[in-house]
């Protein structure tokens, strides 16, 4: 699971960082909306526009309507209603087969002194943070290797002969 709020993006919820938006990976596996019907109808008709691929849909109680169902089902998305996530995760004792552990984490913000320069910096893996300055990309080890968004793609051009991309990434911070 990898949070998502476009407000909150750059801080960070038990150790993750959390995201602007849902579309670090170009193949997301499920998105669990916890938005109001109308906000979350709001984002999928942007991400239709901007055609992506969009995944399996999970909306939380109070993120259904009947448009946003319609609009759901004349898009050919296969999407569930009425259960929560949460108590669906409890009562039936799911569990990730294969999780991905917590990994180092970078953030680059804006610097807020006035010379509007890009701040990089690196995280342990589990390190909690609040951002306090304008974001400009947050993501984990796998996000900078796999993204294909402008920071992460500069970022890997910047790692030397015999280094690896988490090295490159704390000598840059």
């Amino acid at each position: 699971m990898i949070p998502i709020h476009p407000i909150d993006a750059g801080s960070t919820l038990l150790g993750r960082p959390i995201r602007p938006h849902p579309w670090a990976s170009e193949d997301p596996e499920m998105f669990v909306i916890f938005l109001s019907a109308k906000s979350a109808l709001s984002e999928l008709r942007k991400w239709l526009f901007e055609r992506r691929n969009i995944p399996f849909i999970w909306l939380q109680p109070g993120a259904e309507s009947q448009e946003l169902e319609e609009t759901l089902s004349d898009s050919g998305i296969n999407y569930s209603i009425g259960k929560c996530w949460v108590t669906t995760v409890v009562n039936e004792n799911l569990n990730c087969e294969d999780p991905i552990p917590l990994q180092s984490w970078c953030l680059q913000t804006t610097s807020v002194d006035g010379s509007n320069c890009s701040v990089w910096r690196h995280f342990p893996p589990g390190s909690n943070h609040v951002r306090e300055a304008p974001l400009e990309w947050t993501g984990d080890l796998i996000d900078l290797q796999e993204s294909n968004e402008l920071i992460p793609r500069y970022i890997r051009s910047l790692v030397n002969d015999g280094e690896t991309l988490e090295e490159a990434s704390i000598r840059l911070s």
